[in-house]
């Protein structure tokens, strides 16, 4: 029999079958007609409420008027149910709650509404705030829900555009911290900083949390983050600090200032400690120790054995 042209199998080790495994994973991936390169975007895109937000102001004994876009974004006519609930916040993580309105001074231009595929409608709705009404934030959420068939199987699909509506009066912005903690050893290129900041008033408000470095060498202050606060809800602020140039002890100023002047912060003592300057340190210190080590083995100058020179 011939010699076969093609060389005898070679064991792959694990060793190499696994980057070989790797590298036909990467190269499947890039082929077209690939699984990834299959997923193309859908055009079933659901629905769509514009704005996302509204913010409405009315006196107490009047009305105030404002409308909302629906959008169906789906390939399908859509009959689509609107309704109103109001919404809270939760303590620390902000999550949204949502429930029936406690009142009913919103009212919608109407509930239903059907749409063609692509198209889109404005709705009209109302508040009618009773007179008496104390100053303050009431917050509701405008929701446009439908059911999609898509593969034979009915989903329901939400949008939701969330109303800030303030009864004009006298209007309290106040807050305060409740906690903070910033760490008192830094290494990293950025410190970073929490706050516990709670709404002490009647309605919602924004806040600009910044931190800054006060001693030599130290980093301009950041852009300031921006933050919503709600009445009587206590948020979690996270904050970064620009780490400074050298090793040292800092003080660290952190907080914020809300949209209708208020500044709240605080202050810490922090000790910085860069990487480069430890393993400066650990340099000197290996050159210290070598050279006492070469100290330590160089011999003795040893002692003239011939005695003192005769005398003449």
């Amino acid at each position: 029999m011939p010699p076969s042209p093609f060389p005898s199998a070679v064991p792959i080790g694990r060793r190499r079958l696994l980057p070989l495994l790797l590298l036909a994973v990467l190269l499947s991936s890039a082929l077209p007609g690939s699984a990834a390169a299959a997923g193309a975007p859908t055009t079933e895109k659901g629905l769509l409420i514009t704005p996302l937000r509204q913010f409405v102001s009315a006196d107490a004994g009047s009305s105030a008027h404002s409308t909302f876009s629906v959008a169906n974004l789906t390939n399908q006519p859509l009959n689509i149910q609107l309704s109103v609930q109001q919404f809270s916040v939760a303590n620390y993580t902000y999550n949204y709650r949502f429930t029936q309105p406690t009142n009913n001074w919103l009212h919608l231009a109407q509930t239903t509404t059907a749409l063609a595929p692509h198209h889109t409608q404005t709705i009209d709705y109302h508040l009618d705030v009773p007179a008496g009404t104390a100053p303050g934030g009431h917050y509701y959420t405008l929701l446009a829900s439908a059911n999609l068939a898509a593969q034979g199987v009915n989903n329901t699909i939400q949008a939701a555009d969330l109303l800030y509506f303030t009864v004009n009066g006298r209007l309290n912005h106040s807050s305060r911290l409740t906690g903070g903690s910033i760490p008192r050893l830094s290494f990293g290129a950025s410190i970073p900083f929490t706050m516990q900041a709670v709404n002490t008033g009647n309605v919602y408000f924004f806040v600009y949390t910044t931190g800054q470095l006060h001693g030599w060498f130290v980093r301009p202050a950041g852009s300031p983050e921006t933050h919503m606060l709600m009445p009587g809800k206590v948020r979690t602020l996270d904050g970064h600090i620009a780490s400074p140039i050298l090793p040292g002890v800092y003080r660290a100023t952190y907080g914020y200032k809300t949209d209708a002047g208020q500044t709240v912060s605080q202050s810490r003592l922090i000790i910085f400690i860069p990487p480069w300057s430890i393993a400066l340190l650990l340099g000197l210190l290996l050159i210290f120790g070598n050279t006492l080590r070469r100290r330590k083995r160089r011999p003795a100058a040893q002692p003239d054995s011939q005695g003192p020179d005769p005398a003449p």
